[in-house]
């Protein structure tokens, strides 16, 4: 009879905490259901970036600015020089410094041969001389000197011709002036390019430039490292194409280091005439993106847009634009990572919601 009782009571616990259970779950429920609702109003929050007038901005309070670190200054007006811009390329010599070494080998062959020449010409005067006196010398010696000295003729006629060959192969890929240093055994230019103290630089000129800028003040410098330059000296027109920009090659001296073989580089082309007027960019209020500079503008308390920034023209602690902005301008130079960083969350919810 206990036993029965025992297990009377087992079964009325079970079934109220299946109840317990069952209502623990159905009431969890409705709490979660609002939970996912409060969550997804928060996603569709009014978001602090958009697109007006097609530009880029954001917005965001005073307060906000203040908590995240943002940070203004005006922009600095400045003068600089007309000037334009050109690429080109740090020439591999590989090929030109074995063509070099041909050439002079042919010329120490030519040389050799030159001398034994003026030996066997000699003997084959002499013999003649000799035979022609009451033939002192036998006909077939004096015909064996005479067949010596031609045969050495053609030999130093043949090692002229293989120095010329390179001397032309050097010249109709370097042109005349490049050819006459590498050529040269005791030329300081060419043994500073092989050194590597100099550097011979390819610039292609967009074909509107005037050919009186070709002998100008040019200044080289890598592409990502523009503020590393050298002044650039004229040395010749180049008969090679450079296949990644069109217009016409110009070969220069670049002296110092820096560089190196195949390295892109960028050449400020001044111009000369009236100074031209623009705003320094600094370099703390640059952002990365899309492979291009930009830095934003406060419009108005609240409101930043983005402005893409050029790095045609680099200056101590900035960059000098002429145009996208004024010179009253104040861009951000404290947080702009953060700007940048609302607006593209702004454009990932955006595809979402597509």
């Amino acid at each position: 009879m206990r036993l029965r009782s025992a297990h009377v009571v087992i079964a009325v616990m079970a079934v109220v905490i299946t109840l317990l259970a069952w209502a623990l779950i159905y009431y969890s429920r409705d709490e979660l259901g609002t939970q996912a609702e409060k969550h997804e109003d928060q996603i569709k929050a009014v978001s602090t970036a958009g697109i007006e007038d097609g530009r880029a901005v954001v917005h965001i309070s005073a307060q906000s600015q203040k908590a995240a670190g943002i940070a203004v200054q005006v922009l600095q007006s400045a003068k600089r020089e007309a000037a334009r811009e050109a690429y080109g390329i740090v020439m591999n010599l590989q090929p030109l410094a074995e063509l070099r070494g041909r050439y002079l080998a042919a010329m120490a062959e030519s040389r050799a041969s030159r001398a034994t020449l003026a030996a066997a010409e000699s003997e084959s005067r002499r013999m003649e001389m000799l035979f022609r006196d009451d033939r002192n010398v036998s006909e077939q010696a004096m015909k064996a000197a005479q067949t010596h000295y031609q045969s050495e003729l053609a030999r130093q006629a043949a090692a002229d011709q293989a120095a010329a060959s390179v001397r032309d192969a050097i010249r109709g890929t370097w042109g005349e002036i490049v050819t006459a240093w590498a050529v040269n055994p005791d030329s300081q230019t060419m043994r500073s390019l092989l050194q590597q103290t100099a550097f011979l630089v390819q610039l292609v000129f967009p074909y509107d430039l005037p050919r009186a800028v070709v002998r100008g003040k040019i200044s080289v410098a890598p592409a990502m490292a523009r503020e590393n330059s050298h002044p650039a000296s004229f040395v010749a027109d180049s008969p090679q194409i450079d296949p990644a920009f069109p217009g016409e090659t110009y070969f220069y001296l670049v002296n110092g280091g820096g560089l190196r073989s195949g390295m892109r580089v960028a050449a400020r082309i001044k111009m000369g005439g009236a100074p031209v007027s623009g705003v320094i960019v600094p370099a703390a209020a640059l952002v990365w993106h899309a492979g291009k500079a930009w830095a934003y503008v406060k419009d108005d308390e609240q409101t930043f847009a983005r402005y893409e920034v050029s790095t045609a023209d680099e200056l101590e602690g900035g960059w000098f634009n002429t145009a996208g902005f004024d010179d009253d301008d104040e861009v951000v130079v404290s947080g702009a990572q953060l700007l940048l960083s609302e607006e593209l969350k702004y454009q990932i919810r955006n595809e979402n919601e597509d």
